[in-house]
């Protein structure tokens, strides 16, 4: 038997054990990362307390829960569960240390902007080298002062100051979309706020999301075309509930495909808005069979696989590396579009896979947002390097289980988003 990792501690390269058997198995997925964080920005600015139900312990939400303390919120954690007592302090100066948390910078950007206090903002080298130009832009013509390279580190002064309609560019990444939405309301209490999209916007469900919890918050924001309307209003209180993550379900749909088993997810449903959830479309197009409730969804792969059209996956960026990696044992490979925004994340999302495909065998080619990937019968045996990403480890699982000859450089790097992603991957194998 394959010994786990030790989740809480560096750890030795970890050979990923093959599925050989059929399963079926009810996972409950760590709640979403991308909801989680957007609620305690929001808390940040309530005046009272929030309880926030679901919040995935990982190394993200940490980071973004040490950054509020040392704005001054109160926050107390008993498992999943936060307690949040806003508001934040707005004239000290601090420093913040966002870790490898991307999401949590520019959210942690956007309420620096409303603060007449200094901010210092900054975080891991791999955090360090990813541009939030776009958003530091908007947030020096609109009053404040920004002193940056580009990334990180970062020195803020506000207060934010519109004069009118806000201008963004949406082109790189919908976070910084999301981080002056996420603080518009607080940007002149008591008056509505218009921001326009500029650019051609990517991962754009990811804006229905800030929407979708806003609302639940309070906050009313319709979005037509290139134009958001943020009504006037203040952030309420009370608890709210973080479903499951859509994103790290891809992985559990994606093997329960590949190996024509069933997994059930017991937290995540059709009444989500999260993009990623379409992924489960494309596993239906492969062959499984996709059974849902508001709440719940079940995956049942099929004898044979199908082979796929070309897909543009403009829309479920982060679903993508889930798609890359099983691209080698789908029947016809896998030809895929629109993945411009995969330079700028943790990693190079289209140049990095490609490079330990090409390692463990396999024929593709890139371009500047396509890839396409070419069946491959075996893989060489092959130690995958990360690059200090979680999601490079979780979806290459998916090939280490069929093959079994895959060993992840660094199995904690899970711990960002998922620090049970492999205590759950082996009861694939347990429960078959």
């Amino acid at each position: 038997m394959s010994k786990l990792p030790a989740m809480n501690s560096l750890v030795a390269p970890f050979r990923v054990p093959r599925l050989d058997r059929p399963f079926d198995v009810q996972i409950t997925l760590p709640g979403s990362k991308s909801i989680a964080l957007r609620h305690l920005a929001m808390a940040a600015l309530h005046e009272g307390e929030t309880i926030i139900r679901g919040v995935p312990p990982c190394d993200d939400t940490d980071a973004m829960m040490a950054c509020l303390s040392a704005l001054g919120v109160t926050v107390e954690q008993q498992s999943n569960t936060v307690s949040v007592r806003g508001p934040m302090d707005f004239t000290a100066d601090v420093e913040l240390n966002a870790h490898m948390s991307g999401a949590s910078t520019r959210l942690l950007i956007g309420l620096a902007a409303l603060r007449s206090g200094q901010t210092r903002i900054d975080g891991h080298e791999s955090l360090r080298v990813r541009t939030n130009r776009p958003l530091y832009d908007v947030l020096e013509q609109n009053g404040c002062r920004v002193k940056s390279s580009g990334g990180l580190p970062v020195v803020i002064q506000g207060p934010f100051s519109p004069g009118g309609v806000i201008a963004i560019d949406g082109s790189l990444s919908s976070q910084y979309v999301t981080a002056i939405l996420t603080v518009a309301p607080a940007m002149a209490p008591g008056r509505s706020q218009v921001i326009e999209l500029t650019g051609d916007l990517v991962s754009s469900p990811y804006i229905g999301i800030t929407i979708n919890e806003m609302r639940k918050r309070g906050i009313s924001a319709i979005w037509e075309g290139s134009r958001i309307d943020v009504s006037a209003g203040h952030y309420t209180g009370g608890a709210v509930e973080v479903e499951g993550d859509a994103t790290a379900a891809t992985y559990f749909s994606g093997l329960a495909t590949l190996h024509s088993s069933r997994v059930t997810l017991t937290n995540l449903g059709s009444a989500t808005v999260q993009g990623d959830y379409a992924f489960h479309q494309t596993m239906a197009a492969l062959g499984a069979e996709i059974t849902a409730t508001e709440n719940t969804t079940t995956i049942s792969g099929p004898a044979e696989l199908k082979a796929l059209p070309e897909l543009d996956f403009e829309d479920m960026p982060d679903a993508a590396l889930t798609l890359i990696a099983m691209g080698p044992l789908l029947p016809g490979g896998l030809r895929l579009t629109g993945l411009s925004s995969l330079h700028h994340k943790e990693c190079d999302r289209l140049e990095c896979p490609a490079h330990e495909l090409r390692a463990m065998g396999v024929s593709l080619e890139t371009g500047s947002e396509s890839i396409r990937i070419e069946p491959a019968d075996s893989f060489n045996p092959h130690e995958l390097t990360t690059y200090h990403d979680h999601r490079m480890a979780m979806a290459f699982s998916l090939p280490g289980s069929v093959y079994g000859d895959l060993t992840i450089d660094d199995a904690a790097v899970v711990n960002k988003t998922y620090p049970d992603y492999w205590n759950d991957f082996e009861r694939l194998r347990v429960h078959a």
